[in-house]
């Protein structure tokens, strides 16, 4: 006696379709795009996979500028801000000191403005140190 296995057609119209989609999916993938889609991405070749040539301001890098590019850059900074007389930097470590000289003729108000001012334009443009900004006597 031979036994029929029967397959309802709801579940065998499933059965194709599904399999028609990863029939359909498996050729996509593999034929198209454009030939260099199929290549490996390398690192640069400076001993640390690239990094450098991501961010070549990192300060273990060949490229990171030296202490006195960033107190020329400082100090250009810090005299965009209104009534900034002078300013001496003094850079230790981590820790930038600027030291600022306000213009003649401003109050006490306006010289700790502008304090606060080039404070927070050395700290923003100097994220590497902890920028101290202080009014110069």
């Amino acid at each position: 006696m031979h036994h029929m296995v029967t397959i309802r057609p709801l579940a065998r119209r499933i059965a194709l379709s599904a399999g028609a989609l990863l029939l359909g999916a498996a050729l996509l993938s593999g034929c198209g795009g454009s030939p260099n889609s199929m290549k490996g991405k390398s690192y640069g070749r400076d001993g640390q996979l690239g990094l450098t040539n991501t961010n070549p301001h990192l300060i273990n890098t060949p490229h990171a500028q030296n202490i006195q590019q960033d107190a020329n850059f400082a100090e250009q900074k810090a005299k965009e801000v209104k009534g900034v007389g002078s300013v001496r930097l003094v850079i230790d470590g981590a820790t930038m000191r600027a030291y600022v000289k306000p213009r003649p003729g401003m109050n006490s108000a306006q010289r700790e403005e502008m304090r606060a001012r080039v404070q927070s334009q050395l700290a923003y443009n100097m994220p590497r140190y902890d920028v101290v900004t202080e009014l110069a006597p």
